[in-house]
């Protein structure tokens, strides 16, 4: 029989981060998304505002990840152990820059693509100070914009000076005090993130959607290249947020060749069952819904927190000030 459960796409309803319980297949949808228990939530941080700093840290990621010419693969082992990691970890305790530092590290080791200390720190140093000098900057118009307004009294620089500092600044000396800030902060937040998560990292690489992409739009006989490239480039969105933490690859795969083949008009068979049931059972079309919602709903670029999570520096929520927050030591000396 077919399926009566209409999947509905629409990228303004997941606002959020929900909760698919343990994906019990008897589970309703209604059940399933209800608001999510996390540390952070259970410190007093709001959901929406726990989403705006994970997209902030999985963005920090990419910029990390393409630097370092790290594969794709690499970032969405980065993003899973760094969502994971969240979910045992409170931002009041832990900031997404170190945390983001930390995850780089041990997804270049877990997917055999090692990167030294030294160029990782070089990295993650050139990402916050091309973030700190664009504080001020509107970001509707620039990617780097608009740091974060809540920041009372952060450095504003002039467009001359921006322009100076980013001519002329020398390369971090490894025998410097700020050198040393970020390399404590990177072996501290690998320790802490290896004994959170079980020292058990070797599976992660195989969990990616990304491995089911080819294989399915294959035995769906789709031979449109465009389609192939437009869902791989929905499940690196869905690297954004704890998507992977909630729900199986196949359904994120299934969820990205469903908005691919939609965005290029491409239909699949319906009936006499949807086509994705070959590949994740029935009665998960409540689950596929939900994932292209939220894959969605972070590549809106018209929404302003979501571009300002993605291209801005946004300070922490720890009780105690990060090592590189506003007014720190780092803010300063950075250039």
């Amino acid at each position: 029989m077919a399926s009566t459960t209409k999947t509905v796409v629409d990228k303004t309803v997941q606002p959020i981060l929900f909760d698919s319980k343990n994906n019990n297949r008897s589970s309703t949808t209604q059940e399933k998304q209800q608001p999510l228990s996390t540390p952070s939530s259970r410190d007093g941080i709001l959901p929406s505002i726990e989403r705006l700093h994970r997209l902030h840290g999985t963005s920090i990621l990419l910029d990390a990840s393409t630097l370092l010419r790290l594969p794709a693969s690499t970032y969405a082992t980065s993003c899973t152990i760094f969502h994971r990691a969240y979910h045992r970890l409170s931002l009041r305790k832990h900031c997404v820059w170190s945390v983001a530092m930390g995850c780089i590290l041990l997804a270049s080791k877990v997917e055999e693509e090692p990167r030294s200390i030294h160029s990782i720190i070089l990295t993650f140093a050139h990402i916050y100070r091309r973030r700190r000098l664009r504080v001020g900057d509107d970001i509707s118009k620039y990617h780097y914009g608009a740091a974060d307004a809540e920041a009372d009294n952060c450095a504003v620089l002039n467009d001359q000076e921006k322009e100076n500092v980013v001519r002329s600044v020398k390369p971090m000396s490894m025998l410097g005090p700020v050198y040393a800030e970020w390399k404590e902060a990177l072996f501290n937040i690998e320790n802490v993130i290896l004994q959170t998560l079980g020292f058990t990292l070797y599976w992660i690489p195989d969990s990616h959607p990304h491995k089911f992409i080819l294989y399915f739009v294959r035995v769906l006989e789709i031979d449109d290249k465009k389609v192939a490239q437009k869902a791989w480039d929905y499940c690196n969105d869905s690297c954004r947020i704890d998507l992977c933490v909630r729900y199986e690859p196949e359904i994120m795969a299934c969820a990205a060749i469903l908005m691919a083949c939609s965005s290029n008009d491409i239909e699949l068979p319906l009936v006499p069952r949807p086509w994705w049931e070959v590949f994740i059972g029935g009665n998960r079309d409540g689950d596929l819904s939900a994932v292209c919602n939220a894959i969605l709903s972070v590549g809106d670029e018209e929404n302003m927190e979501i571009r300002r999570a993605k291209y801005a520096f946004v300070p922490s929520l720890l009780d105690k000030t990060s090592f590189n927050d506003p007014e720190s030591y780092l803010w300063s000396k950075s250039d």
